[in-house]
């Protein structure tokens, strides 16, 4: 049958584990043409070939051959890849024994063989063998449902909602769960629609319907089917959530606001009504209201987790260290989230500028979400603390280590060794990378810019135009390029074109801003560049943008205003080099 001796044995090991009982857990029943009736192995016929006999009762202490030839021929073409006729020898063998696991497995192969006759009628047999369980008469609603057999798919849902030991709420649930999946919400929708004709009276329907018609964007019905199950189950709270989630997708934001104060002024002790007014205060960016609401709610249960991490997240968020930090360790001792507390206690300790103890939390940060980024920080915190050796040692590591990051931390490695002023160290990383990735346009991009520091410009405009020449539409390399030009050579009218090209694809970028600005001084435009340059320095407060900003003030004889603005930049974020020389080569 097979000259692959692997294969056998894997198809034996399925048989002696579960096909073995096939003929003792159930007795076959007796074929019509009288009791004793055998069958001997031949190829499985379509799934349209009559119902082969079965084994006769007193044969039921043996495996039947032919059902061990179905089952046994089964799994050798599913090992070699031949769903077909995998799958027309499981429905035979489902045809031939009473073990709904069989069936089951036909199923699962006729699914994955994406053969939705054979899938239906698998089904249909496993919930003939086992009418009580609860997939197989899922399995059988939703292959229905794909055939266009309304009805059988509703009489098996019905079935469930009946006969299921889950409660009401808990099937709708699990048929959501069944219908979102389908890719034809009118089909889904009309079921629902005959589901809840038959149940009118049931919340518990409505509000499903109301799900799935908000998932179908179907906003009038899924209001009107929410308004429903309100009307049935007056400040039912997963339906006061819903119809404000339906009014926040539909742009209505106010009224969304307005229903859920509502409802909690109605039930101001409901902490699931609270948990989501506060969550929809996230969804709306008030996050200082959702922060009170988390406070109340942190009151009433210091132990919830969930509640804790919420309040934490938004504390930070609003640069309450003190109160953040206490959340962030009570987490830690409540158990939950860890790892993101470990993280974020490492944020805060760098916020205060304490190197030493923010160190400590990102090494405490294990595997999972926040371990690379928690180990790109502590190698900056060398870097900054003057440990360059030790940082570019930990970030090469890494590389190695990982991957499929390599990138990442070789552009974080020159990014320290270029804000050093290390460009031509900086310079020679991103050289020799690119040699085996000599189109990599975030590379390119890093190299250019210590490049034009390195006042080699030939190359910075040789990477820029590299990166558009696979990219045209590239706004940051068209930006960096167009400034580049502006300030480093007379090439103006040129250097226009790019940067106009840059603020058409990002308009209200502020370093595109700022390049119009820069080039219009240069052109000899002061009224222009200095409402751009204005308008980015509203947007920001950069150092770089304000000492641009302030030698076209300086330039109009705006000398203290110029002045000034110096001054509440260097306040703001002091030592910037371009600032800095500007404020020198003008003043002194």
């Amino acid at each position: 049958m097979s000259k692959n001796p692997r294969l056998v044995r894997v198809a034996l090991v399925f048989l002696l584990a579960s096909v073995a009982a096939c003929t003792t857990l159930r007795q076959p029943q007796p074929p019509a043409g009288g009791e004793g009736a055998v069958t001997t192995p031949h190829a499985p016929p379509a799934a349209e070939t009559p119902l082969r006999p079965v084994p006769a009762p007193g044969e039921k202490e043996q495996l039947a051959p032919a059902l061990m030839y179905d089952i046994l021929l089964g799994e050798i073409a599913g090992q070699r890849g031949r769903l077909d006729v995998a799958t027309r020898a499981y429905i035979e063998a489902a045809r031939y024994t009473n073990d709904p696991r069989v069936a089951e497995r036909a199923l699962k192969i006729a699914v994955f063989a994406k053969d939705q006759e054979r899938a239906l009628a698998a089904a249909r047999r496993w919930v003939q063998l086992e009418p009580d369980n609860k997939e197989a008469r899922q399995s059988l609603a939703a292959l229905a449902l794909r055939s266009g057999l309304q009805d059988e798919a509703l009489e098996n849902i019905e079935y469930l909602i009946e006969h299921g030991e889950a409660t009401p709420a808990q099937t709708y649930r699990s048929l959501l769960g069944l219908l979102v999946r389908e890719p034809d919400s009118k089909q889904t929708l009309a079921l629902m629609e005959k589901l809840v004709a038959r149940h009118p009276q049931d919340p518990d329907a409505h509000f499903a319907y109301a799900r799935l018609a908000a998932q179908a964007r179907q906003w009038p019905l899924a209001e009107h089917e929410v308004a429903t199950a309100l009307g049935l189950r007056p400040d039912w709270v997963p339906a006061l959530v819903l119809r404000a989630q339906i009014q926040l997708r539909q742009g209505n934001k106010e009224l969304a606001h307005r229903q859920m104060a509502e409802a909690l002024e109605r039930q101001p002790d409901d902490t699931e009504l609270r948990a989501a007014y506060a969550r929809l205060l996230v969804d709306l960016d008030d996050l200082d209201g959702a922060r009170r609401q988390y406070q109340k709610l942190v009151r009433k249960q210091p132990d919830n987790g969930q509640f804790v991490y919420s309040l934490a997240l938004l504390s930070l968020e609003a640069g309450k260290l003190d109160a953040s930090e206490k959340l962030f360790k009570r987490l830690l001792k409540l158990g939950y989230q860890v790892q993101q507390a470990y993280y974020y206690l490492g944020a805060i300790a760098e916020e205060r500028n304490d190197r030493k103890e923010a160190i400590r939390w990102y090494s405490r940060v294990g595997k999972g979400e926040h371990w690379l980024e928690a180990q790109i920080r502590i190698a900056k915190l060398e870097a900054d603390a003057g440990r360059i050796k030790t940082a570019c040692e930990r970030l090469q590591k890494l590389r190695l280590a990982q991957p499929q990051n390599a990138r990442r931390l070789l552009l974080v490695e020159g990014s320290i060794l270029s804000g050093i002023d290390w460009n031509e160290e900086a310079f020679q990383l991103y050289s020799r990378y690119l040699e085996s990735h000599p189109d990599d346009a975030d590379v390119l991009y890093a190299r250019a810019l210590v490049a034009e520091s390195l006042d080699r410009l030939d190359i910075a405009e040789q990477d820029l135009l590299r990166i558009l020449k696979a990219d045209p539409d590239n706004a940051r390399a068209l930006n960096a390029l167009g400034y580049t030009l502006a300030d480093r050579t007379n090439r103006y009218d040129e250097a226009l074109l790019y940067i106009q090209k840059a603020m058409e694809k990002t308009p209200d970028d502020p370093a595109v801003i700022d390049s119009m600005g820069w080039v219009q001084f240069k052109l000899g435009n002061l009224d222009k560049a200095r409402q751009y340059l204005q308008r980015a320095w509203d947007m920001t407060g950069d150092p770089e943008i304000a000492a641009h900003l302030g030698e076209v003030l300086w330039t109009q004889g705006y000398r203290r205003q110029a002045r000034k603005l110096w001054d509440e930049a260097r306040k703001k974020k002091p030592g910037n080099r371009v600032l800095e020389d500007t404020v020198r080569r003008l003043v002194h």
